[in-house]
C-alpha cells in the first residue's frame, strides 16, 4: 500500500504585539516569526513519523521552498509537489501578548491544482493505496470521484468547515476524520450521538472517526462503535492536534485493523502535540508516542 496526502501547503507569517490594531492604526511588531504549515503538510508529517513511507502532492510557489524542504527533512516524498509562478498559500496571523489573534489566510498556489494535475499523480497510484485530503485545495470533489474509480481508498478530513462540503460525493469516502464541531454542521444535529448516526447514513459505507477534544474520540462504521477517552495533559497549544491524530489513525488502523487501539494510540500522538508550541514542529516521532502510551496506560 501507498500512501497519498493531497493537500494544502502554507507558510504562516505570525507577527506578535501587545495589542492587536484597531482599524486604521499602524503598530510596530516585537517579534515575526515562519512557520510551516498546511493541514495537507501536517497530516503528511504525521504519516510520515508514525512510521511509513508517504508521498505529498499539492502546490506551492516559487517562494515554497521552505516547505518542501522540510518536508523532505521528515522523510516525506515531494516528488508531486508542483511549483508555480504564483505564490504559496500562507496566513498572517497578529498575536497579541494575551495570546489573543487573528489572521488573514491566502489560499495561493493550493488553489492552483487542476483536474490535469490530479490525473497526472494519481497515474502513479492504485487500487488499495490511501489518498488523504482536506478542504483547503481545488478540486478536492474531482479527487474523490478520480480516486474511488481507481479503487483507491480516500480518507477525508472535511476542514476547514464550508458549506459546500455538503455537497461533495462523501458516500465514496472510506474514512470520514473530522471533530464534533465539523460533524454537527456537515450532519445538522445537536448532539454527538445524533450526529454520528447521520453521518453513518450519509456515508453508509465509510469508518467515521470524530474528534471530541477533552471527551475522547469515536469509531463508527455498520458494525462497531467504540469510544475512547483522551489523555489527561496540560494543553497549551491545539494546533496541529488534529492532523496528528489523522495521521496516527489511519496508519494504525490499516497496519492493524483494531478501530480501538487506533484511536488510542492517535489519542497520545494529539496529547503529546497539545503540551507544546507550534504545530507540524511538534509532531513526535513514534518512538515518542510509544514511550507516552507506555508512561500512560
Amino acid at each position: 500500500m501507498k500512501y497519498l496526502v493531497f493537500g494544502s501547503l502554507n507558510i504562516d507569517k505570525v507577527y506578535s504585539l501587545k495589542n492587536l490594531p484597531e482599524k486604521g492604526e499602524t503598530l510596530s511588531c516585537e517579534k515575526y516569526e515562519l512557520h510551516v504549515g498546511g493541514k495537507g503538510l501536517n497530516q503528511a508529517i504525521s504519516l510520515s513519523k508514525s512510521g511509513v513511507q508517504v508521498y505529498m502532492a499539492g502546490c506551492v510557489g516559487k517562494d515554497g521552498k521552505m516547505l518542501t524542504d522540510f518536508l523532505s527533512a521528515s522523510g516525506v516524498d515531494t516528488e508531486f509537489v508542483k511549483v508555480s509562478d504564483g505564490f504559496t498559500g500562507h496566513a498572517v496571523i497578529e498575536v497579541d501578548k494575551d495570546g489573543q489573534n487573528q489572521m488573514i489566510l491566502f489560499k495561493g498556489a493550493n488553489h492552483e491544482i487542476t483536474k490535469e494535475d490530479c490525473d497526472a499523480v494519481l497515474e502513479n497510484f492504485k487500487k488499495g493505496d490511501l489518498m488523504v485530503l482536506q478542504y483547503e485545495t481545488s478540486n478536492v470533489e474531482y479527487m474523490i470521484n478520480k480516486a474511488h474509480e481507481k479503487g483507491i481508498k480516500i480518507a477525508l478530513n472535511p476542514s476547514p468547515y464550508v458549506e459546500e462540503i455538503i455537497n461533495l460525493p462523501l458516500n465514496k469516502v472510506d474514512f470520514l476524520i473530522l471533530n464534533e464541531s465539523e460533524g454537527m454542521s456537515i450532519s445538522k444535529k445537536n448532539t454527538v450521538d445524533e450526529a454520528v448516526n447521520e453521518l453513518k447514513r450519509i456515508c453508509p459505507d465509510s469508518s467515521i472517526i470524530m474528534t471530541l477534544g477533552a471527551d475522547g474520540a469515536i469509531y463508527a462504521d455498520n458494525k462497531i462503535y467504540v469510544k475512547v477517552p483522551a489523555f489527561k495533559v496540560n494543553a497549551v497549544d491545539t494546533t496541529g492536534a488534529g492532523d496528528t491524530f489523522t495521521g496516527y489513525f489511519l496508519n494504525d488502523f490499516l497496519t492493524n485493523a483494531d478501530p480501538k487501539q487506533a484511536l488510542i494510540k492517535a489519542s497520545a500522538a494529539s496529547a503529546i502535540v497539545v503540551g507544546k508550541y507550534g504545530a507540524a514542529e511538534t509532531i513526535p516521532e513514534n518512538a515518542e508516542v510509544e514511550k507516552f502510551l507506555s508512561e500512560n496506560k
